[in-house]
């Protein structure tokens, strides 16, 4: 039985026509999910999925059950799992490049119990994020490729992804555009971006607004210090201190009273 495909289905209900790739004969060539054709323009759709592990499922049920209250912290920040998923997700994508296509997507859909914070993770991972605090200056800016970032690794394969999550009953989905890609400016102004209206994610453009800082060097990620140096001095800024936001969800099981 397949795998139901969120991507699938958002997109018919757009009014985008979907195409499935034909598998390939070689078991060691894995090729992308489908065509999806935005008006007249052809992009090759790559589909990943992120459920719960039931292994997790399995001890937060007996907590529950036990009348324990159940509290859960996900970083948002890289995370290597997710970061393997869009390594395979690239892989895919290159198998079909022989296909005729204007652009390459990853699809990625966040679900279970913390779906949201695996949609922010996942965000984390392609574009390496994090939040810049500037002293003397209210409120924050994030901060792209501070550390690694697989769109950097994946440029030449992956000109964007869908972040989706769903909580079973709503999806919510945004565009992430990867600028470092050799096709993002046509990207930007195809009509592949219309159907998300504002759920898009263009680090340029944010930058350009004065809302986000681009860490655009040679620098190695490891070391903080340097790299916070350079963006103070590219943006001509007061000293400036990275932090990390979490997701936190807790959960409760609450009797049912009978009427």
């Amino acid at each position: 039985m397949s795998q139901f495909s969120f991507a699938r289905a958002l997109l018919e209900h757009w009014g985008v026509s979907v195409q499935d790739i034909p598998t390939s004969d070689a078991e060691e060539k894995k090729e992308a999910d489908f065509f999806a054709k935005f008006e007249d323009v052809n992009v090759l759709i790559e589909e990943k999925t992120k459920e719960d592990d039931p292994d997790y499922l399995t001890a937060r049920a007996k907590e529950l059950e036990q009348g324990e209250i159940h509290a859960a912290t996900l970083p948002l920040v890289r995370n290597e799992t997710l970061s393997g998923i869009v390594r395979d997700a690239s892989k895919q994508l290159q198998s079909s490049s022989n296909l005729p296509h204007d652009f390459r997507l990853m699809w990625f859909t966040a679900t279970g119990v913390h779906a949201q914070g695996k949609y922010e993770q996942f965000m984390a991972t392609l574009y390496g994020r994090t939040n810049i605090l500037e002293m003397n200056s209210d409120g924050y800016r994030r901060c792209y490729y501070f550390r690694n970032a697989d769109f950097f690794r994946r440029a030449a394969v992956i000109d964007g992804a869908i972040a989706a999550y769903t909580d079973g009953k709503s999806i919510t989905a945004k565009l992430c555009l990867n600028a470092l890609s050799p096709r993002y400016q046509a990207l930007r102004q195809s009509a592949v971006v219309r159907p998300f209206g504002e759920a898009v994610e263009d680090p340029v453009e944010l930058e350009t607004s004065g809302s986000a800082f681009i860490l655009d060097c040679d620098l190695t990620r490891k070391e903080e210090g340097p790299l916070l140096a350079y963006l103070q001095a590219k943006y001509k800024t007061a000293p400036l201190m990275k932090f990390d936001l979490g997701y936190t969800n807790a959960s409760l099981l609450v009797p049912r009273h009978e009427s």
